[in-house]
């Protein structure tokens, strides 16, 4: 037990300090950016006749964007399997590895319906104490800092917020460092949000929250929100759903975009399965940070489906540390 101890101590000092290493990412790179060019030429030029309607917030189009970027997805990750194949062997066992590893059928306990509400507050507050212990909101926040609003408080909406981790994060930096921000918690799942309300309350916190579909805002318009964020949530939605996600957000934010969740790496879910199980002794949250990790994607997949949306121009993709990767639309 107390080499266990030493185990979880070193390899949480390491996600800490920057992130588990990961190979694949390497090794994969140069392939999965040359797919995502080439899958781009053969197919902006739909997206780009689907643009107006989306900007009008057509529901059609949104339609017929999911089904594109879906296939398209699907179409870069064929090309970095084959193209992997004939470019050595360790590229080659790199994407059979990145191919076993994301396909899983497993549900995440958040998402069951009938999860006992007891066992769904310690999952999210277990959620918190490793988003504190690696330092994950601080990060997020530093790269959401250059799309605040000067002279004004900045209207942030956070999207598919669940309990309202990140969105309860800026709360809590506009009121202890006095930085003026104005932010909403939205989710479809009214549950969820009572969570991040009722903290809200205990913590003192100006929260608001709003029962808000992620996938369509066509109750909003450009101008009502300053930045849309969405973080540590995208893998609960196909690849299709983000880019319609991403389409909606960019339509409406008046300054810019920021979708941040993990990146697909087995070395990070290796460290934090034995966090939740040894360090939180919860099974439960293990068990969905696994499975997490398997439905994350990387960069070059998510730059792929922000870049078919009407402002995919400027749609930008990377790592952030310890072990995210972010999708963003930047101010300007």
């Amino acid at each position: 037990m107390e080499a266990a101890g030493r185990l979880l101590r070193r390899a949480t000092r390491s996600l800490v300090a920057g992130g588990a290493p990961n190979p694949l990412l390497a090794l994969l790179g140069p392939t999965r950016r040359r797919a995502c060019r080439e899958v781009l030429l053969e197919v902006e030029p739909r997206a780009r006749a689907l643009h107006p309607d989306l900007a009008r917030g057509d529901a059609g189009a949104r339609a017929s964007l999911a089904q594109l970027a879906d296939a398209a997805l699907a179409e870069m990750r064929r090309r970095v399997t084959r193209d992997a194949s004939i470019s050595g062997q360790s590229a080659r066992w790199a994407a059979s590895a990145d191919d076993w590893w994301r396909r899983t059928d497993e549900l995440e306990h958040l998402d069951d319906p009938t999860l006992d509400p007891a066992v769904r507050v310690r999952i999210v507050t277990h959620l918190d104490a490793m988003n504190e212990l690696l330092g994950s909101y601080r990060h997020f926040f530093e790269r959401l800092r250059p799309m605040l609003e000067p002279g004004r408080p900045t209207r942030v909406l956070d999207l598919a917020s669940g309990h309202g981790g990140f969105a309860l994060a800026l709360a809590r930096a506009s009121r202890d460092q006095s930085i003026p921000l104005e932010v909403v918690a939205s989710d479809i799942k009214p549950e969820y949000l009572a969570l991040g309300a009722a903290r809200a309350r205990e913590e003192g916190l100006a929260l608001r929250t709003s029962v808000q579909d992620a996938l369509d805002l066509s109750n909003l318009r450009r101008g009502d929100f300053d930045v849309v964020t969405c973080t540590q949530a995208l893998h609960h939605f196909n690849p299709g759903r983000i880019a319609v996600m991403f389409a909606e957000a960019s339509r409406i934010a008046s300054r810019g975009v920021l979708f941040i969740d993990g990146t697909r790496n087995a070395l990070t879910a290796a460290t934090t399965w034995m966090i939740g199980r040894l360090g939180f002794r919860d099974r439960e949250f293990a068990h969905d940070s696994l499975v997490s990790f398997r439905r994350f994607f990387v960069p070059e997949e998510l730059e792929l489906l922000g870049r078919l949306t009407p402002s995919g121009e400027r749609a930008r993709a990377a790592t952030v540390a310890p072990g995210h990767c972010v999708l963003e639309l930047p101010a300007g």
